[in-house]
């Protein structure tokens, strides 16, 4: 990137001192994509002054690709305003707009065309003055760097911890009690889902023409000041049961045509990324087609990603029957997606004749198939379709469904009207007129448990509630505050990536059953037992490494280590099994043996302390990369460089590195990746000192570390890892022919 910046302070300086002296402390960097100085006295603005936001955190402090960023003097008119868009109808009274120069708000209902000023409906406000202080432009990296800063992109989000909350574009309307952008508590999620835009003649297009650009607009800006993810998603039940996915993709040119309406409609909005949500790809056929759209979308994205230096996030919204999940082709799709989300509920409905579960954590004994439950389904997609359970997101429901003519029958004793005859006779909240699948929202059905009449009946198996009314003979399933807790727990106990909700609408206004999920997202293994979790290759051995908080290894603690629930090793009082251990300052490493044959992508290493009380501490899902050696190298000052040096007539690798970092307590090691060895040992460096490798200082705070060994060869990899503390990839470089001679 090469950095372009115009500062108005200049202009400023003449007019106004404490203008420009505000001015002159914004600098911007492009090669961080960041601005210096900004605090919240200020407001930025990406689109050259059409929209603003208040700068409130460091998380908005990030500017990527072909950018103009105006940094001003916060103003909460100019924050509050859009511009007036003569085709847009303005439904809320005191709406505030940007027109001729002036700010104009609506006393009430605005039709299309009405141009502030043309009559009674608009008031006329202050003349608008934004005081400017900085433009920057940022530009997008190039080559390599494009290519690497992709990578660690996508390592970030592969690493997030997320809950992804779907936004019902219906929901601003009466029956979901008006449910607008203002009231979603962005705190709780970390992606924001926008359910739908949908698919017509192979495109995509807005789903509700009249409301959906203006909540469309509003998203991106809340989305965008929260430091949530704004994902669209494109599809849904209704506009799948139509067959545009399978008509749109029936052919290579129709496969084209719709990722590219994808991507455009992605751009145009603001959007962060595309869920893809095909319900539900069924045959031999579709299982081609779903393929070929999600690697043609992955693909343009990509590119796009390259140009606007920022990773466009891909997922799907899939299936939680076990028998369909070889549809979406698991082995091709999954290392295109960032999140797989199992819609883990809908598995019991009015559409069955006998009433059942909606999203049953557990098997019932009773049930006919036991592997229809949240439980079995993401074992399926793990283990049979070896889908990385960091990108199982598991499906919450904040709603129920329900039956009507339930007879108090008991199959499962204590449980009456569970697995017995009912009919589609239940209107709920959520129904249209006419329709009786009895949904219902999380807020209505515990309005109607606090009613009386219903009594809430818990199965021990599968681990959620139902309520029945033995009077109206009305039977209905839904999770509440107990069950969501069970799923969190099922959620982090297990390794998964995160949550999934549908829908954000169904929950209380004081997010009863959101603080709970939050939980999946702030989800911390331990407090300061384990530091982290890698998998290492050294000398073409696979190793499992866990660094240990060196005092609480060494204290009265057991802990305990598995892969996928199997026993890797165990550390007591300092003592460890079956594992070896090296202390680096405050941090103790420890490490296990040859495990090639046990790690393979997708298992989950966990560390759990085991004395005096038991807690997951720390889960680390294994990725190829890790298992090729081909970590993405992370951001660092450690190391500033490597070359090949000619001593005493010999080549050497030379490695640079901060004195500080070299002569303190952390732990380097630097290998060889070749073609006949992977993670080929060449020296390490420890609490000052090196083996196999001698130390120069250069001033400057740089000390030089020659190789004393020779090996290396023209097309291998030099390596440099940290691996203590927050181990990771530093620096890499490729050996030449030409560096050798």
């Amino acid at each position: 990137m090469k950095l372009s910046k115009i500062t108005t302070a200049i202009l400023l300086a003449a007019v106004s001192a404490p203008l420009a002296v505000s001015a002159a402390a914004l600098s911007a960097n492009d090669n961080t994509n960041k601005i210096s100085g900004l605090d919240k006295s200020q407001m930025i603005s990406r689109d050259n002054g059409k929209t603003w936001s208040a700068y409130v955190s460091e998380k908005q402090n990030n500017f990527t690709g072909t950018l103009s960023v105006v940094v001003a003097k916060k103003d909460d008119q100019a924050i509050k305003a859009v511009d007036y868009d003569p085709t847009a109808t303005y439904s809320q009274a005191n709406t505030l707009v940007r027109y001729n120069g002036y700010y104009w708000s609506n006393k009430w209902w605005s039709n299309p065309g009405e141009l502030p000023g043309s009559n009674e409906v608009w008031a006329k406000g202050t003349k608008i003055a934004v005081n400017k202080l900085a433009t920057f432009k940022f530009t997008p990296f190039t080559g390599k760097q494009a290519t690497d800063f992709q990578k660690q992109q996508k390592a970030k989000v592969a690493e997030q911890r997320k809950v992804i909350g779907y936004f019902p574009e219906w929901g601003v309307y009466d029956a979901h009690k008006n449910f607008t952008p203002e009231k979603i508590d962005f705190s709780q999620i970390t992606h924001l889902n926008y359910g739908f835009a949908v698919v017509k003649n192979g495109e995509v297009g807005i789903h509700d023409t009249y409301k959906g650009p203006e909540l469309l607009r509003q998203l991106d800006k809340m989305t965008e000041d929260a430091g949530v993810t704004n994902m669209i998603s494109v599809g849904g039940w209704n506009n799948s049961f139509e067959g545009v996915f399978e008509a749109a993709t029936a052919t290579d040119a129709g496969v084209d045509k719709l990722a590219d309406s994808m991507l455009a409609f992605m751009l145009e909005w603001g959007f962060d990324g595309v869920d893809v949500d095909w319900e539900y790809p069924d045959t031999a056929a579709e299982k081609a087609q779903f393929t070929k759209l999600m690697q043609s979308l992955r693909s343009k994205l990509d590119a796009q990603g390259k140009k606007d230096d920022k990773y466009y996030q891909l997922s799907a919204a899939v299936t939680t029957n076990h028998k369909n999940i070889e549809f979406i082709n698991p082995a091709v799709t999954t290392p295109l997606m960032d999140s797989v989300n199992v819609m883990a509920y809908d598995i019991h409905g009015a559409f069955d004749s006998i009433t059942g579960h909606n999203a049953p954590l557990y098997a019932n004994s009773q049930d006919a198939d036991q592997k229809l439950n949240v439980a079995s389904t993401l074992k399926e997609y793990a283990e049979t379709y070896h889908v990385p359970k960091n990108k199982l997101m598991v499906g919450i429901p904040y709603y129920g469904r329900g039956w009507g003519n339930v007879e108090p029958t008991e199959i499962v004793k204590g449980l009456p009207g569970l697995l017995a005859a009912g009919s589609a006779t239940s209107q709920g909240a959520w129904d249209d007129a006419g329709q009786f699948t009895g949904t219902n929202p999380w807020y209505v059905l515990k309005e109607k448990l606090a009613n009386g009449g219903f009594t809430r009946y818990w199965d021990s198996e599968s681990q959620v509630p139902y309520m029945y009314n033995a009077a109206t003979k009305e039977f209905l399933t839904y999770d509440d505050a107990e069950s969501v807790r069970k799923k969190v727990n099922f959620i982090n106990k297990e390794g998964y990536g995160g949550a999934i909700v549908w829908d954000l609408s169904g929950d209380t206004p004081d997010h009863e059953l959101g603080k709970i999920v939050k939980d999946v997202k702030e989800y911390v293994a331990g407090e300061n037992d384990v530091e982290s979790i890698f998998v290492d290759v050294l000398d073409n051995k696979r190793r499992i490494n866990v660094n240990f908080d060196k005092d609480q290894l060494k204290s009265t603690n057991n802990y305990r280590v598995e892969l996928d629930g199997a026993y890797v090793f165990s550390g007591s009082k300092g003592s460890v099994y079956y594992s070896a251990q090296k202390t680096y300052g405050d941090i103790t490493n420890v490490y296990t043996a040859n495990v090639s044959n046990q790690v393979t992508p997708g298992k989950v290493i966990t560390v759990e302390r085991t004395y005096p009380d038991h807690k997951v501490l720390k889960t680390l899902t294994v990725t190829e990369n890790m298992l090729n050696n081909t970590n993405p190298v992370i951001a660092n000052d450690d190391v500033t460089a490597i070359r090949i040096e000619k001593r005493n007539g010999k080549p050497n690798v030379a490695i640079d590195f901060k004195t500080d970092k070299l002569k303190g307590q952390n732990g380097y090691i630097v290998k060889l990746d070749g073609p006949d060895r992977k993670g080929r040992y060449t020296f390490h460096c420890d609490n000052g000192k090196c083996q196999y490798g001698k130390i120069e200082d250069k001033g400057n705070n740089i000390s030089t570390v020659y190789t004393t060994g020779g090996g290396f060869k023209a097309n291998h990899k030099i390596i440099v890892e940290r691996r203590a503390p927050n181990p990771g990839v530093l620096m890499e470089m490729m050996i030449t022919e030409d560096m050798l001679k």
